[in-house]
């Protein structure tokens, strides 16, 4: 699993809810982390019954006054308000900065107004790349349009709440559950983890070097008649943005047409055969290279790759600086005729 954006839960995820007692006990003495326990739980519930959308904070607001009415307005204002304090839990910051490095996009899922979460990654000194609200689309997590502001094709989405893995599991998402003791969620999330320390390492695993086996490569990529084509680094299989890496096979007394290929770069490294490579205005000029020789063909140079064997296959590996297989066909009179066997395709014309 290779993500370009990592989206945490805030609220239990990246801040601790359970640090608010302390800072309760002026408001509500002794009995805080008890009166904290059941806002807590009276916020949730609130958002997952309301059948008419209220800001995060309103609800906030609602379920204090619920579970304490006898506190006076003034009072409970002041501890809705520490709500956008809280302590973040003690390895938030370095797993969010361990993913920066590892070039990870980091966003904030949550229920919380956009004004909610600024307030409190800042007070937490949390930087992150992207806040994404459930005040956006008026609704509360689970229903599926909170998880439908994550795109689910590159992301992780990351939540010590089992309930809110559960439902980003429910909705398509790659789901890591971080399990703080907390009740799991009902469906397996993809990874279990224990701490974001845990989980930045997981990502900086999947988002560092990659091996791809000999035996691994893919053969669903654009072929040529007279040769076989295998991909082995692509953004699909080893997140490479600026790379295409694979091995070719050129088939006996085969060869392509002139050509080029536009702003891309390509390098051919030749395993086993004979490789002869023509080029210049009029294919006027060619070189030869060997098994454990290197071929550079610089942008935009008319050339034409040939197997210089009558009867040996030609392997190389050929890497090229983009993912588009960018191909010219050139109408260009040889200096010397050319073979008859030609690579004639959709890319490779004759």
């Amino acid at each position: 699993m290779r993500f370009e954006i990592v989206a945490f839960d805030l609220y239990g995820t990246l801040l601790d809810v359970s640090g608010l007692a302390k800072r309760l006990e002026p408001f509500a003495g002794p009995g805080a982390a008890d009166l904290l326990a059941r806002w807590r739980k009276a916020q949730l519930e609130r958002t997952w019954r309301e059948k008419s959308y209220e800001p995060f904070d309103a609800v906030t607001a609602r379920a204090l006054e619920e579970v304490a009415p006898r506190l006076d307005a003034a009072t409970r204002r002041r501890m809705c308000e520490t709500w956008l304090s809280l302590p973040p839990f003690p390895d938030a910051g370095a797993a969010l900065e361990s993913l920066r490095k590892a070039r990870v996009r980091r966003a904030v899922l949550s229920n919380g107004t956009p004004v909610m979460i600024r307030a409190a990654l800042a007070a937490a000194d949390l930087d992150v790349d992207e806040v994404l609200s459930a005040d956006d689309v008026r609704a509360y997590k689970p229903r599926p349009s909170v998880y439908a502001l994550l795109e689910k094709e590159p992301s992780l989405f990351v939540s010590a709440n089992g309930w809110d893995a559960e439902g980003a599991k429910r909705n398509g998402l790659t789901v890591a559950w971080i399990d703080r003791g907390t009740p799991p969620p009902a469906l397996e999330p993809d990874l279990r983890v224990r701490s974001l320390a845990e989980l930045a390492a997981v990502v900086w695993r999947e988002r560092g070097v990659r091996v791809v086996k000999g035996t691994d490569l893919d053969p669903n990529t654009a072929q040529t008649e007279g040769m076989s084509r295998s991909a082995a680094i692509t953004h699909a299989r080893a997140g490479a943005d600026k790379l295409w890496a694979g091995t070719v096979t050129i088939h006996a007394n085969a060869k392509t047409g002139p050509h080029h290929h536009g702003p891309v770069e390509s390098v051919i490294y030749v395993v086993r055969g004979r490789a002869r490579m023509r080029w210049g205005e009029r294919l006027e000029y060619t070189a030869e290279a060997g098994p454990g020789d290197f071929i550079y063909v610089p942008p935009y140079v008319p050339h034409q790759e040939i197997n210089a064997s009558r009867d040996q296959p030609l392997d190389c590996v050929l890497v090229r600086s983009g993912q588009e297989p960018v191909v010219v066909n050139l109408d260009i009179a040889p200096a010397e005729p050319p073979e008859e066997v030609k690579w004639i395709d959709s890319l490779h014309r004759e």
